[in-house]
C-alpha cells in the first residue's frame, strides 16, 4: 500500500493512471488493439481512435501522436496497408489489414491472455488493498 507523507498518499490516482497508460500501452495491448480492430473492418486513423476511446473506456488515451506514428510501423513492417480514399487527390487514408497482420495478431494473441490475465489479477488485489474489498 502507498505509504503516507503530511497525510498524503504518496501515490495520487493520476500516477496510477500513467503507469497503465505507458509501457502497457505502447508496446503490448496498443499494436495488437490497433490489428484486431482492422481485422474486423478497415478504419483511418481517426476511427481507430474513436472506437479505441469508447471499447477502454478511457484506460488507453489515444491522440494523433500514438496512433499515426503506430499505423506507419505496422505498415512499414507489412501488417496493415493504408490506401488513400480518394488516389488523386490526399483525403482519408483507410487501413486494412493483411495476411501477415491476421498471422502477427493470431501469434500475439495466443501467448497474450495469461499477460492479460496477470494485470487483471493485479488490478483486483489493488483494489482489494486500497479499499479493503471482497473480490466479488
Amino acid at each position: 500500500m502507498a505509504t503516507k507523507a503530511a497525510g498524503k498518499p504518496s501515490a495520487a490516482p493520476a500516477d496510477w493512471a500513467e503507469l497503465l497508460q505507458g509501457p502497457i500501452k505502447s508496446k503490448t495491448v496498443f499494436p495488437v488493439l490497433v490489428l484486431h480492430l482492422l481485422a474486423s473492418a478497415p478504419d483511418t486513423g481517426s476511427g481507430l481512435m474513436a472506437r479505441i476511446e469508447s471499447l477502454c473506456a478511457g484506460l488507453l488515451a489515444v491522440n494523433t501522436n500514438t496512433i499515426y506514428p503506430l499505423l506507419r510501423r505496422l505498415e512499414e513492417r507489412g501488417f496493415i496497408i493504408g490506401e488513400w480514399e480518394h488516389p488523386t487527390k490526399r483525403s482519408r487514408r483507410f487501413y486494412r489489414i493483411t495476411d501477415a497482420g491476421n498471422a502477427r495478431l493470431e501469434r500475439i494473441k495466443a501467448g497474450m491472455l495469461p499477460y492479460l490475465d496477470m494485470l487483471a489479477g493485479s488490478i483486483e488485489r489493488l483494489r482489494r488493498e486500497l479499499y479493503d474489498v471482497d473480490a466479488a
